[in-house]
């Protein structure tokens, strides 16, 4: 299957305002340093105008309403004009999403992923230090032959690992983070899903993110998904 055909199989129907959100949404994680691609899009107002650029904001006022911002790009769509748009939500008809299949790559300017062979060695080390300051034996399991085959996938377990082992590190520097991971867990499992998500059985300690940057949980919500199930 071609990246066109898969992200077209992959997605949802929204309503313009729920798709407006989701922009809104990718900004805000752009902002927090997350590595998310924002896309390119066409608003087809009713006036039959169009306006191309960069959701910057969904922006509502309780006295004024809603009102969308976009950065706008030059009339031949190669380069970002210093403007900003102010758009009233109620006169967007359509909206076109550019260049669906890079949404799911990571930007330009990020780094190539790490190899397996690199990852399993950056994520044995990183389970040892975290074993080293519990002071129990802790077992680390991936499933590598469910990885997705995509390059991001080892970039997204990376990633992953980074902030699954910086949250634990730092909860074995609290008194009760430490008695609770010492009590409750003795495996980390690391995974790449559909969806992210944080579950413990019994003694396995269960992390799952997404290919996409823009399902991953930040390193807060890690932690706070973490300490619930602890």
């Amino acid at each position: 299957m071609d990246p066109l055909e898969k992200a077209l199989k992959g997605l949802e129907a929204r309503t313009v305002e729920e798709l407006l959100t989701r922009l809104a949404e990718l900004q805000s994680l752009r902002a927090r340093g997350e590595p998310v691609r924002l896309p390119q899009v066409t608003l087809h107002l009713r006036s039959g105008r169009e306006l191309t650029g960069f959701l910057l904001e969904l922006r509502e006022d309780p006295r004024s309403g809603k009102a969308v911002v976009l950065h706008a790009l030059s009339a031949d769509a190669r380069r970002a004009e210093p403007d900003a748009i102010f758009v009233r939500p109620e006169v967007i008809e359509a909206i076109t999403v550019h260049d669906l299949p890079s949404l799911a790559q990571p930007p330009r300017e990020l780094p190539p992923p790490p190899t397996r062979l690199e990852l399993r060695r950056k994520l044995a080390q990183r389970r040892d230090s975290l074993a080293a300051a519990l002071g129990t034996p802790l077992a680390l399991e991936v499933d590598w032959d469910r990885l997705p085959p995509e390059p991001e996938a080892l970039g997204a377990l990376d990633a992953l690992g980074s902030r699954a082992f910086g949250v634990l590190e730092e909860l074995t520097r609290e008194l009760l983070g430490l008695e609770a991971l010492r009590t409750h867990v003795r495996e980390l499992r690391l995974a790449v899903g559909s969806a992210a998500q944080v579950l413990r059985e019994q003694e396995s300690l269960l992390l799952v993110t997404t290919v996409g940057a823009a399902g991953w949980m930040s390193k807060e919500d890690l932690r706070g998904a973490i300490e619930k199930v602890l």
